[in-house]
């Protein structure tokens, strides 16, 4: 089960469902001649109430999304269907099996999906580990995004903060309750002198793989400097509904020493 915020805002200061988002992200369609937007083979198996169940077409898997009290998830998906449609693209999501569009997708992209598959599995080890990111990790912004067979992230420290990396680490590796990856390479910056200008950011990078062997893996970007995103964000975290605890543990409000950083 992955549970949503009720918000994120954009660059122009409106506020966009992260409900709308998710389906905009996961939800496959297609125009001529373009590749599958979306996840090929996503279907809609139930809704109740803020609960959206998601699965894969031909099997038995089951993810659930749960939105903020009172998302319509039935108005979402109308209205996205509409939206598709009036730009003369085709959704895909009400189909029970997989359509013609998505086996040709998969075939006139081997590579691409090729790729996709061979991930999967850190894709879905993380989504069962997601909690490690909010608990086990002091940055108040994280990243993400694939790059061939490898998947990134990038964590954002502010300065004033203790960039411990090596929870989060140590948990996501864990011989038990993490996930089957040992670090191959790294380049940490923590004991470097400190800048003599403090526009600068350090960057500590681990390169992780499977613990049996090459192939595909992470690469985490520890970042530790200077507050980024503007200086009102904790004020926009807080207005839209993040924890306060976490919130301060990751963005401290100004105090000595530190209402430089907050207002950078």
């Amino acid at each position: 089960m992955v549970y949503l915020d009720s918000h994120v805002e954009l660059s122009q200061g409106e506020d966009y469902p992260v409900a709308w988002h998710a389906l905009d992200r996961l939800l496959p369609y297609t125009e001529s001649d373009v590749q599958v937007g979306g996840v090929l083979g996503l279907r809609i198996a139930a809704i109740r109430g803020n609960d959206l169940h998601l699965t894969l077409a031909e099997t038995e898997s089951r993810l659930i999304i749960r939105g903020v009290p009172g998302t319509k998830w039935e108005d979402y998906l109308d209205d996205r269907w509409k939206e598709l449609v009036r730009a003369h693209a085709a959704p895909l999501w009400r189909s029970p099996s997989f359509t013609d569009l998505e086996r040709q997708d998969e075939q006139s992209h081997p590579l691409v999906r090729g790729m996709e598959k061979d991930i999967a599995w850190v894709g879905a080890g993380l989504l069962r580990r997601i909690a490690l990111f909010h608990t086990s990790s002091s940055a108040y912004s994280t990243r993400s995004w694939i790059t061939g067979s490898e998947w990134i992230f990038e964590l954002d420290t502010r300065r004033d903060v203790r960039l411990d990396h090596d929870t989060l680490l140590a948990r996501l590796t864990d011989p038990v309750w993490g996930l089957p990856l040992r670090v191959v390479e790294h380049h940490c910056t923590c004991d470097d002198p400190p800048f003599q200008n403090d526009r600068y950011m350090r960057q500590c990078t681990y390169e992780l793989a499977h613990r049996d062997g090459p192939g595909c893996g992470l690469q985490f970007r520890f970042r530790w400097g200077r507050a980024a995103y503007g200086k009102d964000a904790r004020k926009q975290l807080e207005r839209l509904g993040a924890d306060t605890g976490w919130l301060g543990r990751v963005l401290p409000g100004d105090t000595r020493g530190s209402r430089g950083e907050a207002a950078s």
